[in-house]
């Protein structure tokens, strides 16, 4: 029996816990939201591999599994969601609220499992694999579709890009942003853009410009922690709009991911230390943005041919 890590449980305001999951011990990567109101959400699950981690802070957060009512994802990538069906086996009373594109997924997972083996390889193993979820457990949700908490709504905002299963979820002048605004790293005070192999760069903008109206002065990020909205939207738009035209003459100059990468570490602000705090999955990461990014340019430029 491995021994049980103390899981620091911080309280934001009187509705609202978090904690740092620490899948695989990785230390500020994945923030895990539960908002109180007449009914509890669960804000994300982590993956599977982390499925202890969770059941752990939920009850040091004062909170019975039975008592939580839904169990909302920002999207259903592994890191996000792969462990729904763990904690959902657990939670008896909790209802599943996902993106209408994510339902067949998630209560089938076999597409959804090995789409994530294609493109995580170990990463996806190390998550481990996720657990059907009954349909009839699972709220499809809609744009616009609101949950009634009891003194609070939380409402559904789609926002593609980074994937098209991808909600962000208003409550209040607060939103849980999932990746819609990309990485958060508090200590550094800089968002970074994260996509995966296929990535719509126009949706992602356009999501975050949705956003960037709505007058929200909280964001929730999943990576990682609470952020005050000022200036928020206007350094990550900024932030992509750059990588994206690092990425556009690094194809232009036939240079291949890794070498474009390099070029972000050089001239981006802040993103050095990234690499240097997470080792592995941060460099794996940004690499998997650039990729993702070149894709996307890419099909883009054979639409032009």
């Amino acid at each position: 029996q491995c021994c049980i890590m103390a899981i620091e449980i911080n309280q934001h305001n009187e509705k609202l816990f978090w904690f740092d999951l620490e899948p695989n011990d990785e230390k500020e990567f994945i923030t895990i939201y539960i908002l109180i109101d007449d009914k509890i959400t669960l804000i994300e699950t982590g993956p599977a591999c982390s499925h202890n981690n969770l059941v752990q802070g939920i009850t040091e957060a004062g909170v019975g599994l039975s008592d939580i009512d839904y169990i909302v994802p920002t999207h259903i990538h592994l890191d996000h969601f792969g462990g729904g069906g763990h904690i959902m086996n657990v939670c008896e009373n909790a209802s599943a609220v996902v993106h209408p594109n994510a339902v067949y997924h998630v209560s089938n997972i076999d597409k959804w499992w090995s789409g994530s083996l294609d493109f995580l390889g170990e990463v996806a193993e190390l998550y481990g694999k996720p657990l059907s979820i009954p349909e009839s457990r699972i709220i499809s949700s809609e744009n616009n579709f609101e949950l009634d908490l009891g003194k609070t709504k939380l409402k559904s905002l789609h926002t593609p890009g980074h994937a098209p299963h991808h909600i962000t979820w208003i409550n209040g002048k607060s939103a849980f942003v999932g990746d819609s605004l990309g990485l958060w790293y508090p200590k550094i005070g800089r968002a970074f853009p994260v996509t995966p192999g296929y990535y719509r760069h126009d949706l992602a903008i356009q999501s975050i410009n949705l956003m960037s109206k709505l007058d929200l002065e909280e964001l929730y990020y999943t990576h990682f922690g609470p952020r005050s909205s000022e200036g928020a939207f206007e350094q990550t738009i900024s932030e992509f709009q750059a990588w994206m035209t690092i990425v556009e003459e690094g194809i232009e100059k036939n240079l291949g991911p890794k070498e474009v990468l390099d070029i972000l570490f050089l001239t981006q602000e802040g993103l050095k230390l990234t690499d240097i705090k997470h080792g592995i999955h941060q460099r794996n990461t940004h690499l998997g943005s650039v990729e993702g990014m070149m894709s996307w340019v890419m099909r883009e430029n054979e639409k032009d041919e």
